[in-house]
């Protein structure tokens, strides 16, 4: 049985721009994953309308939200709202994970009413520390690295079989590691050091999922 798998990636800014980065690998991998079909809504395409769209015909058992955010929203391209409670209903039965700022406080808490098997996120805000030598090139950014090693983790996780408790706890223990090894080495010409292991501190804090905390992509 073929899983469906549907991904927004918006990229008209910096932050945007670094998620889109960040997911880039993970598309990569489903596309020559033959058991996984993935619907991949990105820059213009990740609007509310296409968004809905693909929910209602492909039926996906895991959505994977990268944009802008706030307690209530998750926002696509241009911060074009493209997931409230005016549609949550649309997640029913299905996995969430929002890598959007604060969405987990609201928004997670009313999609898991409305029938949301799991919805994964963020309490607070998001945080990257970014190169500013970088940020027209986002894969070449060391200071985000950690970041994107910690995303990664999450999303590779679902996507392959692991809980939705697994996949966080695999998660924070990337996070405790790259807090624990970061820094080690002098190559840090604008200090940012002390500011990367507060932020990924701060992600791991605030990294959590509510509902069934069993769930499997499926």
């Amino acid at each position: 049985m073929v899983k469906k798998i549907l991904i927004t990636r918006p990229n008209h800014d910096i932050a945007t721009s670094y998620l889109y980065n960040f997911s880039k690998n993970i598309v990569k991998i489903i596309k020559q994953t033959k058991d996984i079909h993935i619907t991949n809504l990105q820059s213009k395409e990740a609007n509310r309308k296409k968004f809905e769209k693909a929910l209602l015909k492909e039926k996906p058992g895991l959505i994977f939200l990268n944009g802008h955010g706030n307690e209530k929203t998750v926002c696509g391209y241009k911060d074009e709202v493209i997931l409230d409670n005016k549609n949550i209903t649309c997640t029913k039965g299905k996995i969430v994970y929002a890598l959007a700022c604060d969405s987990l406080k609201d928004l997670g808490e009313e999609a898991i009413k409305q029938g949301t098997k799991s919805y994964i996120g963020y309490k607070a805000n998001f945080m990257i520390v970014r190169d500013p030598t970088r940020i027209n090139n986002p894969s070449k950014d060391k200071n985000a690295l950690p970041f994107k090693k910690a995303c990664s983790c999450l999303i590779n996780a679902l996507i392959f079989g692991k809980k939705v408790k697994d996949a966080i706890d695999l998660t924070k223990k990337e996070y405790i590691k790259s807090i624990q090894s970061y820094g080690t080495s002098e190559d840090d010409p604008y200090g940012d050091t002390p500011l990367i292991r507060f932020a990924l501190a701060w992600n791991l804090e605030f990294l959590d999922a509510y509902g069934n905390q069993n769930a499997i992509f499926s």
